[in-house]
């Protein structure tokens, strides 16, 4: 299909998504942000890009500082949102932030899960820094998007999250190749601003603003021709100001806004555009039919938002009618109400992420996001207007859970992941061992040992059918990790001695090894592991913090037995443990002296049954 075609198939408006580079032909209205994000984002180590949402930060990011960066020659690396994979079972090196794992994973893809697992930001950095032909160190140009959702208040304990902002900004504190922007709504800027302040580095913030009118109905228009519309010359303003007046529910307009969020803009865009003849010259229609394809659209969010969180449709749209009924009073929030549980705040942030509402000026109860929406959503009546969502893929209902448990709501990602389970439609082994190593993930952060242990051994399995040997390693090494908590040491030995040589290439793989057997009370050969992982300055920092924690047990075990028994003497009982006897302090599953049970590797581990004993 020609290009201009294609084009026209696609239509000229990209909904509610963000835009990527790949739509860097259709992004208009933002050139002089892109030049300012350009030259702060080059000159400073961290810039703040803030704005409310729906204003379009992650667009110009993507769509328009990224390619431009990329134009010059210049190093960006990938950006895409944290979500925690189970591609790396959690229970290999669960010392190791999984913030910090999916940034990374996110930001060099190709690494992952081979050698991205168990590095710290800061040796991340410099195993990817570079220089130009004159020896000058070049830039490192990186995002974290949507930060907000590290700053709201998590459905569980929130010490990662914390962890990982102080090793985010400790990382622009020592290196100065690394330049940073942080995109985040406005209400989250002051928090966000009290941990950056403990760190010694100087933020530069820039705002986004909506669009002027004039600059949206210039964006419309250059959208409608970069496809090659018939659309009529007077079509572009009647869609802004369709997104300019302020509707009552009963549909006359009561009011104007003086700006349009571009949001709203693409959302009324791509509603109208799905609703106009193929050969008609008419994008905005009446009214009423401009009311009536928006609460079809709604209506099909609504039942997205349901089916994610597993509640009936009807929930978010009470609360929404509750929400517009209001008259701009606002709402609470389910922490205040909602005693069956059924609307979360999982259930609100979802709305909140789509556009529909946000929190008001009192930070507690929630007001609609575009009142231009009130309408619509009071028509709302599901059973007319719902099309019904297509069928998910394993890989969308893979990302739906991760996604919810990226976000601390592991209650509703075990449940997508038994639902797939369960479902009549045969899964590929694949998403089957991702979807098992997924629960399994889950039970070893809950303490349930013994259950991980035979989620991993099923999870291995599907991938030993179709000849994944690299992930049946993984998968091998979690399992004995989780056998030797739950007291199994021979089993858990065993696992170790099959995976054998098949770690040699996999750093990340064989510094898990090395601390299961470290905590077996095998650190002669948890050494010898770890020592292979950081060969050649590997940055696998998991491998490093955890052979010094050994040398540092051993060096305090040497001295304990230097002040029971003496110097040491040939044939004393010193000579015979350094040379390979019985260990002291025995060899069974409560580990190494002077390790507290919920540590790995000697850190403390949050609540949940994490670490190692």
């Amino acid at each position: 299909m020609p290009r201009a075609a294609l084009e026209r198939a696609r239509g000229p408006f990209i909904g509610p998504r963000p835009y990527h580079a790949r739509d860097r032909h259709l992004f208009f209205g933002r050139e002089e942000e892109t030049a300012a994000l350009v030259d702060s984002w080059a000159r400073h180590r961290l810039t703040v890009l803030h704005g409310d949402h729906g204003v379009g930060k992650t667009s110009l990011v993507r769509a328009g500082a990224v390619p431009r960066l990329l134009d010059r020659g210049h190093t960006v690396l990938p950006s895409e949102d944290l979500r925690f994979d189970p591609a790396f079972p959690s229970s290999i090196l669960p010392g190791h932030n999984p913030y910090t794992r999916a940034l990374l994973a996110s930001w060099a893809p190709s690494e992952f899960p081979t050698r991205g697992p168990g590095t710290s930001i800061v040796d991340f950095v410099r195993a990817h820094e570079s220089t130009d032909r004159y020896g000058r160190h070049r830039p490192l140009f990186a995002v974290l998007d949507r930060t907000e959702l590290l700053l709201r208040r998590p459905c569980g304990p929130d010490r990662w999250r914390r962890d990982f902002l102080d090793e985010l900004f400790g990382a622009l504190e020592r290196d100065d190749d690394l330049h940073l922007v942080l995109t985040v709504r406005t209400d989250h800027l002051d928090e966000l601003r009290r941990l950056m302040d403990k760190h010694a580095i100087s933020p530069v913030e820039m705002g986004l603003r909506p669009f002027a009118p004039d600059t949206a109905r210039s964006v419309a228009r250059s959208c409608l021709e970069g496809v090659g519309s018939r659309i009529g010359a007077a079509e572009p303003d009647r869609l802004v100001e369709e997104a300019l007046v302020l509707r009552g529910p009963d549909g006359r307009v009561r009011a104007r806004r003086d700006t349009v969020e571009p949001a709203l803009l693409q959302i009324l865009g791509a509603t109208l555009w799905e609703e106009a003849s193929e050969d008609g010259t008419t994008l905005v229609p009446d009214d009423i039919e401009v009311d009536r394809a928006l609460t079809e659209r709604l209506a099909g969010v609504l039942e997205e938002v349901a089916a994610e969180h597993l509640v009936p449709p009807d929930v978010p749209h009470a609360w929404l009618r509750r929400l517009v009924a209001s008259g701009g009073r606002g709402v609470p929030g389910p922490a205040h109400e909602d005693p069956d549980g059924s609307l979360t705040p999982g259930v609100v942030h979802a709305l909140e992420d789509r556009y529909l509402v946000e929190t008001g000026e009192d930070g507690s109860s929630y007001v609609l996001r575009h009142p231009r929406l009130a309408g619509p959503l009071m028509a709302l009546a599901l059973s007319p207007y719902s099309r019904g969502l297509a069928p998910w893929s394993d890989q969308d209902r893979l990302d739906i859970a991760g996604e919810a448990r990226t976000r601390g709501e592991t209650a509703l990602a075990a449940e997508h992941a038994r639902l797939a389970l369960c479902s009549p439609s045969p899964l590929e082994p694949g998403a089957r061992a991702l979807f098992t190593t997924l629960l399994a993930d889950l039970a070893f952060e809950r303490g349930e040992h013994r259950l991980a242990a035979e989620y991993y051994a099923d999870a291995a399995s599907c991938r030993e059918a179709v000849g994944e040997g690299a992930a049946v390693s993984r998968l091998m090494v979690a399992e004995a990790r989780a056998r030797l908590l739950s007291g199994e040491r021979s089993r858990a030995l065993s696992l170790l001695t099959a995976v054998g040589g098949r770690a040699h290439a996999d750093p990340s793989l064989r510094t898990g090894i090395g601390q299961v057997l470290w905590s077996a009370g095998q650190a002669h050969s948890a050494l010898d592991v770890l020592g292979g992982a950081l060969v050649g300055g590997g940055g696998v920092s998991e491998a490093r913090r955890t052979r010094d924690e050994i040398r540092a047990e051993q060096a305090a075990l040497a001295e304990r037995r230097r002040g029971e028994y003496g110097p040491a003497r040939p044939g004393g009982a010193d000579h015979r443990h350094r040379n390979g006897g019985r260990n002291p302090w025995g060899h069974g599953s409560r580990g190494q002296p002077g390790r507290r049970r919920g540590t790995v590797a000697g850190r403390a581990q949050p609540a949940g049954g994490t670490g190692t004993p």
